[in-house]
């Protein structure tokens, strides 16, 4: 997949599955706007790739998810709800996130 793939998707895609090594390989075009270590799922990213801010998150080791965000302020709530909900699983909530919801 290239990076003009990946955007057009986002634009007609909320939810976007990425296999992990493609990732690793649309990454460097990407700019990282934030990242938090969510102890529990690997890092969780922000990102803007080619205009387009979206979540990028590990629901695998083999596969990343990328979740259009429609700008900052939904970012910034998105990352709250999901470290809030990532913080009671590692307190043994037994909750599930689902990632392509």
């Amino acid at each position: 997949m290239s990076v003009e793939e990946l955007t057009r998707r986002l634009q007609g895609e909320r939810i976007v599955p990425v296999p992990a090594s493609e990732w690793a390989e649309l990454a460097g075009a990407c700019e990282i706007v934030e990242g938090h270590d969510t102890l529990v799922a690997g890092e969780l990213l922000i990102v803007r790739c080619a205009g387009v801010l979206a979540a990028v998150e590990q629901p695998t080791a083999g596969e990343r998810v990328l979740r259009r965000l429609s700008g900052p302020d939904e970012a910034e709530r998105f990352v709250k709800e999901r470290l809030e909900a990532y913080e009671r699983m590692w307190d043994g909530c037994g909750c599930k996130i689902d990632y392509y919801k």
